[in-house]
Order: C-alpha cells, then structure tokens, then sequence
C-alpha cells in the first residue's frame, strides 16, 4: 500500500499544491489562465508532438489496446445518456452533456503521470497510443451526438462540418497530426530541437496537475450531485472495470499495456467536461460537479485499482 501511495501522492499533492495557492490567492485568475494555456497549448503540444514523432505506429497502434479503452468509454458514454434521461429526466441535450462527463477523462494530467510513475517507460507506448486519438475520437462523438439531439440541428453532415472546423483549431490535434505526419518521414529529430522538446515536455505535465487543482477553486458543489456522483462511478469505476474485462478476458493483452490501459481509463474527468457543457449551454452545474467530484473520488479509486491490479 505504501509502494501505491508512493505512485498516486505526489500526482494528487501537486493538484492539492495548485487547489491551494489559488484558495489563498497566491495565484491570481490570470496567472491561472494562463498557467492553463501555457500548459495545454505550447508544453503538452510539445509533448504529443514528440511522442506522435518518435513513437513505433507498427507496434502501438494496436486495435486491440483501442478498443480495449474506447469500446468501454463508450458503453460509458451511453449508459450515461439513458441513466441521465431516464433517472434524473434530463432533455436529450443535457443528457449527451451529462454522459459526456463518462467520455472525456484527465488523461493528461492524471492518467499519464499517475501510469507512468507506476508502470515507467513501458507504459509509453500504450499512454500515447490512446492519447494520439482522445481528444478527436471523444470531442468528435460529443459534437455529433449534441447536433443531432438538438431539435434545430441541422443534422449529421454539418456536426461533421462543426467537428472538423473545431478540432482543426484544437492545439493538441494539430500537434498528433504533425506528430504522425513527421513519424511518416522515418526522419530523426534533430537533436537540438529534441532536447528542446524534451526541455519543453518536462514541464507539461507538473504544469498542468498544478493548473488544474488552481482551476477546481473556480467551481462548487452545487445540486444534482446525485447526478453527478452517477456519472463519476460510471467513468472512474465501469470504465476501467469493462477496460479491464476487454483487455485481459477478451484480447489477452500483454501484462503491462493492460494495467496501463485500466489506469487510463480509471481517469477522472477534467476541464474538458465543463467546456464541453458550456459550449452548448447544458447541464454547466453537472459537469463542474462531475470534475470535483471524479477528482476527488480518484484519490481513492486510483489507488484502488493499482492494488487490483497488482
């Protein structure tokens, strides 16, 4: 246990250290948006891009360890429509808004430092497998499935249209897509420019643990915990079960890539979830409750699943 505690601790003090420099205003909105920014648009990018770049498409874009982390996110994804639209009787806006709390997890900021830590560079291939296609695959199938229960939608062709022109402006897409095209070239990173990225990428992820803990301050528990508290058991413990059912009982998926596949999908939602709820004006209360509490509920269940797996 203490072993556990030693890989999931240091992720969560950091988060804590940002949650309370914001609380006693050591931090300033600004400071945190920006911290954002620079955290999300130029040292993750940094970091995508490099691994995209380098990494072995052959032998970890496997179909297997995709589907073993998508096919359950979204069997997530739709039991949380029909549980917010049948339970809580949300309209079918608020109910795309409320299962998408299910889809988008904090895979940067929790689920990469939290498998790495655990698991050390043989998690890479598998952290950047399913990271190269999140935000495209998850923002993709939200965008749609938001313009299509909308009942002035303008239907399927123009939510693709919404999709693209949205991801096309998504920094960490653009720096997978560049990633991928460079890894094409079978060119090396010259070796200035990749000390530089690896400069760069040291700093993403304690950048943005920090940033996100400053930026919980910003949001409540308000009503519908219920609701949320739902969505959250949904992502942080159905989630990496089935993850785990699909990757060992069903693929056999080799030992390391399984566990690393559970530990990204135990992931708790993050500031993607809000946005998302306020890009369409639905469900904004449940989406910030689901961010507090899916990263309040992690402190437990990380460790939980840790130990399950061994």
């Amino acid at each position: 246990m203490t072993q556990i505690l030693n890989i999931v601790g240091p992720v969560f003090l950091l988060v804590g250290f940002g949650y309370a420099a914001a609380a006693f205003k050591l931090i300033s909105d600004q400071g945190i948006d920006g911290l954002l920014k620079f955290a999300m648009h130029f040292a993750v990018t940094c970091l995508l891009f490099r691994a995209t770049a380098t990494i072995d498409i052959g032998s970890s874009l496997k179909l297997t360890t995709l589907t073993s982390y998508y096919l359950p996110a979204f069997i997530c994804f739709f039991f949380g429509i029909v549980i917010a639209r049948r339970l809580f009787n949300n309209r079918p806006g608020e109910s795309i808004a409320a299962g998408f709390t299910t889809l988008f997890a904090n895979s940067l900021f929790i689920g990469i430092p939290v498998a790495q830590r655990a698991y050390g560079d043989a998690a890479d291939p598998t952290i950047f497998a399913i990271i190269s296609i999140h935000a495209a695959t998850m923002y993709g199938i939200g965008v749609i499935c938001m313009e299509m229960s909308a009942r002035d939608g303008a239907g399927a062709v123009v939510a693709m249209g919404k999709v693209f022109r949205s991801l096309s402006k998504n920094p960490l897409v653009i720096a997978v897509a560049l990633g991928f095209t460079y890894n094409f070239t079978s060119l090396p990173i010259p070796a200035m420019a990749d000390d530089a990225l690896i400069l760069m990428s040291g700093v993403a992820l304690p950048a943005g643990m920090f940033a996100v803990g400053a930026a919980l301050t910003r949001y409540s528990i308000a009503k519908n915990v219920l609701a949320a508290g739902s969505m959250v058991a949904l992502k942080v413990l159905v989630h990496p079960a089935l993850a785990m059912l699909f990757a060992v009982g069903v693929f056999g998926v080799a030992e390391i890539e399984a566990k690393t596949i559970v530990i990204m999908a135990a992931a708790p939602g993050g500031l993607n979830i809000y946005l998302f709820a306020v890009l369409y004006d639905r469900n904004k209360e449940l989406a910030a409750n689901a961010m507090l509490l899916g990263t309040l509920a992690s402190i437990v269940t990380l460790p939980f699943w840790l130990y399950l797996l061994g």
